[in-house]
């Protein structure tokens, strides 16, 4: 069974970035792809058990990916991993002050794919 991702990304070269790389770890399957605060939040009302995590972006072309989280940490949600260009200190603290599992900066690429991995092993059967 694959993790069911919702990816919230406005830029292409990130959203492939992304896409290829669950695809790499493998175990992923993305059920959705929103560009816009109003997409994601349309998406989440829309499919309330649809995605197991949510790999979300923080600056987003229409709103913001801090408004998505702030709706999730309301309700029960998937998992989020919040993977942006805005990820300084303070910020990672804010995101995960409303539930992020973690908060990881664009150029960090190899950390977001050891949290997927980590993820993935996290949901596996125990043997």
């Amino acid at each position: 069974m694959s993790v069911r991702v919702l990816l919230v990304e406005d830029l292409r070269a990130a959203h492939d970035l992304v896409a290829e790389l669950l695809e790499i770890v493998g175990g992923f399957r993305i059920v959705g792809h929103c560009q816009t605060e109003g997409a994601a939040l349309q998406w989440l009302h829309d499919h309330p058990d649809g995605a197991d995590l949510v790999i979300l972006d923080l600056m987003l072309r229409e709103g913001s990916g801090f408004s998505i989280l702030a709706e999730l940490e309301r309700r029960t949600a998937p998992d989020v991993v919040v993977f942006s260009d805005f990820a300084s200190p303070a910020v990672v603290t804010k995101c995960r002050g409303l539930g992020a599992k973690a908060a990881i900066a664009k150029s960090d690429y190899l950390r977001l794919r050891t949290f997927l991995q980590r993820y993935r092993g996290q949901l596996a059967p125990s043997a």
